[in-house]
């Protein structure tokens, strides 16, 4: 059976007006978080897996030892899954659109605000995955809308300075979001623990996770 990743909504709604694209401006308090537990001199191994832009190749220069960029929803939405027995293999899928080798190990992950755009068991499924390249302690830094609608798809962030970052939406089409809480991200990332959380006046909380093998499932 062919299956492509479907593009519709997470959430109950359909899809809304258009907006206006837009980039704008903020201060991200997990970003500088996540940077002030950087230790001077040390090199980490960094995961991107929103948009490439090559400012934030130049930031994570300063402090990166390996960089793996890959834009994972612009990969899923164009990418064609055979399935012989009619299901989505979840599993299949990510270990073919991410094949790290097997001693990669991760220190920083960028979600952005990809879960977003995610169902709970396929965000459970990514971070089941991405879980077998991290270290403990290993962070990852996650936007989460709290509004009703969101953009049709992810935005493109660019890291200016250790705490500030611009948005840019690429779409002006809206559509519904999952608005996920707490309780959902912990079954959606079980492995993964909060460090600190930051209510953003645009509409977005952001997360720096940490992982947790201890607390796993």
């Amino acid at each position: 059976m062919k299956w492509r990743w479907p593009t519709r909504p997470v959430g109950n709604l359909s899809h809304s007006q258009s907006q206006e694209p837009r980039t704008e401006r903020q201060k991200s308090l997990a970003l500088q978080a996540l940077t002030s537990r950087l230790r001077t001199g040390e090199r980490y191994n960094i995961l991107d897996l929103g948009s490439s832009v090559g400012q934030n190749v130049d930031f994570f220069s300063e402090f990166c030892g390996k960089l793996y960029v890959q834009d994972l929803y612009d990969d899923l939405i164009s990418f064609d899954y055979f399935s012989p027995s009619g299901e989505v293999e979840l599993d299949k899928i990510y270990r073919y659109l991410l094949p790290f080798n097997p001693g990669t190990r991760f220190d920083i992950v960028f979600s952005w605000d990809l879960f977003n755009y995610l169902e709970e068991n396929e965000c459970r499924g990514l971070m089941k995955h991405l879980a077998t390249f991290c270290r403990p302690d290993t962070l990852v830094l996650s936007m989460i809308s709290t509004r009703k609608s969101i953009a049709e798809r992810p935005a493109k962030y660019r890291i200016l300075d250790s705490q500030t970052i611009t948005c840019e939406n690429r779409t002006g089409i809206m559509k519904s979001c999952p608005c996920y809480r707490e309780p959902q991200l912990a079954r959606m990332m079980p492995a993964f623990k909060v460090l600190n959380s930051f209510l953003l006046r645009r509409g977005f909380k952001e997360y720096l996770f940490s992982f947790a093998p201890q607390i796993n499932h």
